[in-house]
This record gives C-alpha cells, sequence and structure tokens, in this order.
C-alpha cells in the first residue's frame, strides 16, 4: 500500500525538537510491504494542505495531528475536517483530541474521583515518552506523585483493545522502567492488563490504535492515573526505544511489522462492506451438504494426518471449521463417539458459513460454533484457548489480515498454533474471475508467513509440504505447507 504519513509542520511548533527528521516516526525501518510518505500540515493552512494530501490518492492516511486548539500546530481542527473529506485513516481520532484539550480521563478501577490528564508530544526526552500531569481535581495543575506506577501499552485489535506486558517504575515516569513478570505476581500482571483494557472501552477509545495508560496501585488494587494517547513508537534509530517499543517487541506476537499490519487490518475491517463476506459464505452454503465428499482425496488425508499427528487436550478453537473434520477425526481416531465425556478435547468451531455450521454441529464433535469470518471472531474472542488450528484458509485473507489474526492466535493460544497456507497460482484467480467468482480470490501467503517470523516464546515444532488439494476450477494442483507452532 502506499501510506500518507500526516505530520505536523516543524515550522508551526514551538518546540525545537520537532524540527528534525528523526523524531518522527520511521515505519519503513520496520517494513518493506508498504511505501510511506510525509506530508507536512501547517495549522493555519490546515485544510489546503490536506486537500494537496488527499488529491494524490493515498491508499490510507496516518494521522500524526495532535494538537489542541490553543497549541501551536495542527490538530484537532484539523482531523475534523480530514474525517470530512472521506478517506481511509487511522491515527488519533479528533473527539480523543478533544477530551485531551479539555483534559478528561475517565478513572477505572478503586478510586471515585475523575483524574486529570494533559499530554503533549515528547519534549527532550530521549526514550520519547509523552510527558502527562496527573491532577487531583480540575483548579490544581500539579502533578501528583506516586510510587511503583505502572505503563501498560493498550493495542487496538479489530474493536478489542490488547494489552500487552505492563511496565514498572519506582517513581512515577521517572527512572528506567522494568517489565513486570506474570511468573512472579500473576495476580497483579493480569489485574493491571484488565484495568488498561477497561479503560480504553471507558474513554471510548476506538479509533486510536495505541495508547499506554498509566496505573497507580493502592494496597495491591490498580487504578488509572491517566492515558497517552499513540505515543510515539516505530522511532528512528536516532532515538532510544521506548518504552512502548519495547513492550512490542517483548510481547506483541510479530513485533512492529505485525502491529503496522494490525492497525491497517483493524481499519478496513470496521469499514469493509460485510457484502463481501455473505458471497463467500454463500459459496460455502452451496456445497455444505456434499463438501466431504468434493474434499477427498488430498485435502482429506492431510486434515486427517493433522488431527491425528498432534495432541489437542484441553479447548480447541478450529478457524474455518468447515463440516467438523479436524475434531471428527481426532476423536474418531481415539475410539471415541460423539459427545463422549471422555474425550479430552473441547473443539469449539468458527465459519463464515451458515449451513457448513449446521453440518459440523450435526455431526456433533464440536460444543458449538461461532458464526462469521475469522477475523472479526477471533479479534473478539475473549478467551485464552488451549490450541488453535486452521485448515485451509488463510488464503481468503489479506495480507494485513494475516498479520492481525495471527497475532491474535499467538495472543490466545496457550499451547499450540496449527495451520496450512496453500501456494495459489494465478492460473486459479484467473478462472474464478473468468467464472465471476472475484470474491473467491486467493493469496499465496508463504513468503508472508516466513516475514512473520516466530513470536517470543514460541518455537516451531514441525513443518512438511505436500499437494493440497486440486482445483476443480482450473485444474491445477495446489501445493500446501502444514506449520505447527507450540509454546517454550
Amino acid at each position: 500500500m502506499r501510506i500518507c504519513l500526516l505530520q505536523v509542520s516543524p515550522n508551526d511548533s514551538r518546540d525545537s525538537n520537532l524540527d528534525g527528521v528523526n523524531d518522527r516516526s520511521d515505519l519503513a525501518r520496520y517494513t518493506d510491504q508498504h511505501v510511506f510518505e510525509d506530508r507536512f500540515i501547517r495549522k493555519h493552512q490546515a485544510k489546503q494542505d490536506l486537500n494537496l494530501a488527499v488529491a494524490e490518492s493515498f491508499d490510507l492516511y496516518i494521522n500524526y495531528l495532535w494538537g489542541g486548539r490553543e497549541d501551536g500546530v495542527a490538530g484537532v481542527d484539523a482531523v475534523k475536517y480530514l474525517k470530512s473529506l472521506d478517506v481511509p485513516f487511522i491515527g488519533l481520532p479528533s473527539h480523543l483530541l478533544e477530551d485531551r484539550e479539555i483534559g478528561f480521563c475517565k478513572n477505572t478501577g478503586r478510586r471515585n474521583v475523575p483524574l486529570i490528564v494533559r499530554s503533549r508530544r515528547p519534549s527532550g526526552d530521549k526514550a520519547g515518552l509523552v510527558e502527562c500531569s496527573v491532577c487531583a481535581d480540575r483548579k490544581d495543575g500539579s502533578p501528583t506523585a506516586a510510587v511503583s506506577d505502572y505503563r501498560c501499552t493498550v493495542i487496538e485489535m479489530g474493536n478489542t483493545p490488547v494489552a500487552l506486558s505492563p511496565t514498572i517504575y519506582p517513581v512515577f515516569l521517572t527512572g528506567q522502567g522494568t517489565a513486570l513478570s506474570r511468573v512472579e505476581n500473576p495476580s497483579l500482571y493480569d489485574g493491571i492488563r484488565q484495568v488498561a483494557e477497561e479503560a480504553f472501552y471507558s474513554n471510548d477509545m476506538h479509533g486510536c490504535s495505541w495508547c499506554t495508560v498509566h496505573i497507580h496501585t493502592d494496597d495491591g488494587t490498580p487504578s488509572v492515573i491517566g492515558i497517552d494517547l499513540m505515543p510515539p513508537i516505530f522511532l528512528s534509530e536516532a532515538h532510544h526505544s521506548s518504552t512502548e517499543d519495547e513492550a512490542i517487541r517483548a510481547s506483541f506476537p510479530g513485533g512492529h511489522r505485525a502491529l503496522i499490519n494490525t492497525s491497517i487490518a483493524t481499519y478496513f475491517l470496521r469499514h469493509r462492506h460485510s457484502q463481501v463476506f455473505k458471497h463467500v459464505g454463500i459459496e460455502f452454503d452451496e456445497v455444505a451438504p456434499r463438501y466431504d465428499a468434493l474434499a477427498e482425496g488430498y485435502y482429506i488425508n492431510n486434515v486427517k494426518e493433522v488431527a491425528t499427528k498432534y495432541a489437542y487436550d484441553g479447548t480447541v478453537l478450529d478457524l474455518a471449521c468447515g463440516t467438523g473434520l479436524v475434531g471428527r477425526f481426532h476423536g474418531e481416531a481415539q475410539g471415541l463417539d460423539p459427545c463422549d465425556a471422555h474425550n479430552a478435547s473441547r473443539f469449539i468451531g468458527v465459519d463464515v458459513s451458515l449451513r457448513m455450521r449446521d453440518e459440523c454441529l450435526r455431526h456433533g464433535w464440536y460444543h458449538k460454533v461461532l458464526l462469521g469470518p475469522m477475523q472479526r471472531v477471533v479479534t473478539a474472542y475473549p478467551d485464552a484457548v488451549d490450541h488453535v488450528i486452521c485448515m485451509g484458509a488463510l488464503q481468503y485473507l489479506d495480507a494485513n489480515e494475516l498479520s492481525l489474526v495471527f497475532s491474535r492466535v499467538f495472543q490466545l493460544a496457550r499451547r499450540s498454533f496449527t495451520f496450512s497456507a496453500d501456494e495459489i497460482p494465478e492460473s486459479y484467480n484467473d478462472a474464478q474471475r473468468r467464472r465471476g467468482r472475484a470474491h473467491m480470490h486467493s493469496i499465496d501467503h508463504l513468503a508472508e508467513i516466513e516475514a512473520y517470523g516466530i513470536p517470543v516464546g514460541w518455537k516451531m515444532t514441525d513443518r512438511w509440504r505436500r499437494i493440497g488439494w486440486k482445483s476443480p476450477t482450473s485444474g491445477d494442483e495446489v501445493y500446501t505447507t502444514i506449520f505447527r507452532f507450540e509454546r517454550i
């Protein structure tokens, strides 16, 4: 994609630290998937500057304009105008900039008094940290000191806020932070993450791709004392890594590259017309009653091997479960019957086709099947599972959605993630287009999976390649690669 980065004009700012290009985010340092171009927006010529940027017809705009009405740089009014131009953009929404200008932050936790946060961009801080003043009421402008404070970065994935590993600071916003280990204090670790996610919801942060929540613990109870709106990350080599950058490296599967794609996918999923998903679901509705017979051969054999080769004790989330072949083959290999109380595996399916869901449930091996596209369901799925499986469906995602799904799966799965990646030839897509089925366009994601890499705390334990299926549309023999990842 060709992406425009909307930056405040350095000439507008009274802060000399904004004069150099090295102070800006350098997304190209982390990925070569997209082309990034800066466009500088002046506060008093914002409409003209934005009109020109929009006239260049970028695929996406990322908004880094942060100024309030009293600031010397473009911000809230410019973002409101940008929204009126009806172009795809991610970044700071105008309503959050207005809330920040008022100084309002809804508190989450035990404290009953609404606290005030005033955030601004970096000023001389080498780590690129956002300064934040917390006040007990609107008349008191002095910072509130606290001991053992925490910062927790929250990433928006679909409509779901997902908190990363918290960082502890011995004194509020001073000194070097230290990553909080869940092993040492799981209750505190989980409590901080939960409060950070609740703060995202409470303050209607949707549209803010990431934020950092400042949290203080009083008698072991976490409560919010401030929120930084999209603090600087993706910094250039001239800067030390920020707290957010370190949290992303340590606890966001796929790292910065995947985060860029996740933010892009989140926007387009929110604005994508659901008709595309309906068309795909209808295609599979039509074949659902005879799907198992049509898939006989290469595909069935590969699914059977995946279902019987690996252990799946516990809860299994089967993405694009179809008629439930994985759960069925796994149970039958152990000599079990559907709904057998001795089955150590509890299968939960996800599928975009209503008829496929009905077929799956009819066989009796699945506890339930969630209806919807996997990229929406998996980001909204609230509970950890032991295993995640996805056979024969990743090709229907685009590259950004693949990162979104992978990063969320690696967060949800406690033990393993097993999936297939099909090597789709262009002749297959050509044949689909000729038949008027462009909505069934498929993508070879093998190179993208290699680029995604192995997340921190995981290892690849198996990988094998063979013919996956033969297309009745084009006659192509499509090869597939099976990947198995397990937690270390």
